[in-house]
């Protein structure tokens, strides 16, 4: 066997070689994109239960949520600022939802499932109106969604 041919051999095997390679490094890739979704997913999720798991217990977060939705008016001012907390709460959470689908890191049929939890809660005029009212750390392109939402649940509350 020549020099040529031993050459000629190597540079065959090194081109399968780089081929293998990157064919391995691309299933990491996905692999690992999925599972940075998952778990981004469950860390939401994770906070979501947080806070549901206050109100689900305690029967006077329950008592100011439910309250707090139908009309801030029938909240004291101690407990408006519980309510008021709470919706901050939830809608950073949103946010971040929003943010992950529109980077690609939220798989729309999951982000559609929270969409309608946005909904909802913008069905209740308590929370309209502290979202009309307050309007600290979020951004302005989270907020122009949410006012969407808003003006759907509004349209057909009638």
């Amino acid at each position: 066997m020549s020099l040529e041919t031993i050459y000629y051999v190597g540079q065959t095997v090194a081109v399968v070689a780089i081929l293998v390679s990157l064919v391995f490094v691309g299933v990491q890739i996905r692999q690992n994109t999925k599972a940075t979704r998952a778990a981004s997913h469950h860390a939401i999720t994770d906070s979501f239960n947080a806070i549901n798991s206050i109100i689900g217990t305690i029967p006077e977060a329950a008592r100011i949520w439910r309250l707090g939705l139908e009309c801030l008016a029938n909240l004291n001012v101690d407990e408006q600022m519980s309510f008021a907390f709470v919706s901050l709460a939830y809608m950073r959470i949103f946010e971040t939802l929003y943010y992950q689908k529109h980077i690609g890191m939220m798989e729309a049929q999951l982000f559609e499932a929270e969409r309608r939890s946005i909904a909802w809660i913008a069905q209740n005029a308590g929370f309209r109106d502290w979202w009309k009212s307050n309007e600290i750390s979020l951004s302005d392109e989270y907020r122009a969604y949410v006012d969407e939402i808003i003006l759907e649940a509004e349209r057909a509350s009638g």
